[in-house]
């Protein structure tokens, strides 16, 4: 009598799993991708939004009647006026 096993073992039934690993590798760049996006976009915008917050006047100092010249501070603790 031949005994025969027609049952499939389990590495058979299941997806192979390098395809399963590519797949998750995948998803996870595209998902890492995505959050550096993000990240760089938010970075970008605030960046602007410091420049705007900063942007100095470059014109010359008025000057009063007297002849006193009107202090300008820096935004900036490095630069001078």
């Amino acid at each position: 009598m031949i005994a025969r096993n027609n049952v499939k073992r389990p590495s058979d039934q299941s997806l192979d799993a390098r395809l399963v690993l590519a797949a998750a590798q995948l998803r996870l760049a595209a998902q890492v991708d995505f959050l550096v996006a993000r990240w760089l976009e938010r970075c970008a915008t605030n960046a602007e939004a410091a420049q705007r917050l900063f942007k100095t006047d470059r014109k010359p100092t008025r000057e009063f009647r007297m002849g006193a010249s009107l202090v300008v501070s820096s935004p900036r603790w490095d630069e001078s006026p």
